[in-house]
C-alpha cells in the first residue's frame, strides 16, 4: 500500500482530525474539508472517496442478492459482500493509523479519482 510521508509533522490536533475523518467518515469528512490543514483536507477526502466507493459496491451487492436470490447468485452475493464489509473496516483502521502517524493512507484503487 504506497503511503505518502508528509514533509512538516502535524501537530496533535490535526493528527487527531485526520483519524476522526478516517474512522467515522463519510459524515466528518464535510466537517474537516473545511479545516486550514492540507493534511486533515486529504486524509478527509480520501476518507470520502472511499467510503462513497463502498456504499456503492454494498448497495450493488444487495441489489444483485436480492434479485438473484432464488438462484445461487443471491448466496454468492451476500458471502461476497460480508468479505466487502471485513475488507471496509480494514481499510479504515489502516487509514486511521497511518493518519494517527502523520502520514497520508491512500487506498490504491481508489487514489487516481481523489482530486488533490
Amino acid at each position: 500500500m504506497p503511503a505518502k510521508k508528509e514533509t512538516a509533522a502535524s501537530p496533535k490536533a490535526n493528527k487527531t482530525n485526520a483519524l476522526l475523518a478516517w474512522i467515522f467518515a463519510p459524515i466528518t469528512s464535510f466537517i474537516f474539508m473545511n479545516d486550514e490543514d492540507e493534511f486533515t483536507k486529504k486524509c478527509a477526502k480520501h476518507s470520502l472517496y472511499f467510503g462513497v466507493v463502498m456504499v456503492v459496491v454494498h448497495v450493488a451487492l444487495w441489489i444483485l442478492g436480492t434479485v438473484g436470490a432464488v438462484f445461487i447468485v443471491g448466496t454468492v452475493c451476500f458471502c461476497v459482500d460480508a468479505v466487502v464489509w471485513i475488507a471496509d473496516i480494514a481499510v479504515r483502521v489502516m487509514g486511521a493509523v497511518k493518519a494517527n502517524n502523520g502520514e497520508l493512507f491512500e487506498v490504491p484503487v481508489i487514489s487516481g479519482m481523489v482530486k488533490e
